[in-house]
């Protein structure tokens, strides 16, 4: 699903992102070697980046329970 009409960035694109270290709305623009046009999606992609982060920080608890 595109998150950023603007610059055209999916939800994969941002999940590639934090994947690779970004940890703010500017740094998955950076690393997708653009910046903000409108901003509208930047509440949205500072939340999927929250839910990144805490879905992967929990994933190694979730391998040590079992």
């Amino acid at each position: 699903m595109i998150i950023c009409i603007c610059r055209r960035i999916n939800d994969s694109g941002i999940r590639d992102a934090v994947d690779a270290g970004a940890r703010s709305p500017e740094a998955v623009q950076a690393h997708h070697g653009c910046a903000f046009n409108c901003g509208k999606c930047r509440t949205t992609i500072g939340e999927m980046i929250s839910e990144r982060v805490e879905a992967t920080a929990a994933e190694p608890l979730q391998a040590a329970a079992e």
